[in-house]
């Protein structure tokens, strides 16, 4: 009888102590998940900060798949300068014969509406390729138009926190709505959208994942998946070096 009084008020001071909640002092916490953030406000914030920019430094690596070549390489770096110029230096690795690789390089100009395509190995000139599905290196693989895909998504999904670039960075991922990024590049005449693009991107399938920094809502990394039935292609876009000053709101 004494060890079951014994026993029955040590159950008793347990269940006192963990009702008063003092046992949480002392035991490991749960991790509990935080509440999914809406994708919109942070979204639009961050499209009106990246507007307010002078320039961002930008690295890209992809793959392509053009005139029916597969596994097409790309990767490359550069400066956006707003509204709408940008300078990349990009180089392309080609699958050839006998499991060779051919090594491209281009360099690509953007500004006042029209891509310039410039091949060192061929020519010092640089050609006007603005709506060439054929002369571009990926059609529709412009930096700072392919910023409006995040605001022009029409379902998103809460991926959560990381670090990246030693800052907090929110990740999203959006589904993206082409006829209403077409309607956002129409409205911007810097954005240089030609009848052929919108015809080309109007029944694509367009995936994107963003990454947002939580303490400037500046986008520090950017997936896109373009699927269309002339070319395919997908890309990462890393952003970096940020100069405030490209618009009314900058400080």
């Amino acid at each position: 009888m004494g060890r079951l009084v014994t026993i029955a008020v040590a159950v008793a001071s347990c269940l006192l102590i963990w009702k008063s909640g003092a046992i949480n002092s002392v035991l490991p916490q749960q991790s509990t998940s935080s509440p999914s953030l809406d994708a919109g406000p942070v979204i639009t914030k961050s499209g009106d900060a990246m507007q307010t920019l002078k320039s961002v430094h930008l690295s890209l690596t992809g793959t392509l798949v053009l005139a029916g070549v597969a596994g097409v390489h790309i990767t490359g770096s550069g400066d956006l300068i707003y509204p709408h110029k940008e300078n990349l230096s990009l180089q392309l690795q080609v699958p050839a014969a006998n499991d060779q690789t051919a090594i491209l390089a281009m360099n690509e100009r953007i500004e006042n509406g029209h891509e310039y395509l410039q091949v060192p190995s061929q020519s010092p000139a640089w050609n006007d390729v603005t709506g060439n599905s054929k002369g571009q290196i990926a059609p529709g693989m412009d930096p700072i138009a392919n910023l409006e895909f995040a605001r022009a998504f029409r379902a998103s999904q809460d991926l959560g926190d990381i670090t990246m670039d030693h800052i907090q960075v929110h990740h999203f991922a959006l589904a993206v709505d082409p006829a209403k990024y077409i309607q956002q590049l129409k409205a911007d005449p810097s954005s240089g959208v030609t009848p052929e693009d919108e015809a080309v991107l109007g029944n694509a399938g367009i995936e994107v994942e963003v990454w947002i920094s939580a303490s400037d809502s500046y986008i520090h990394q950017m997936k896109i998946d373009v699927s269309t039935t002339q070319f395919t292609w997908g890309v990462i876009y890393h952003f970096s070096d940020f100069v405030k000053g490209g618009g009314p709101a900058s400080a």
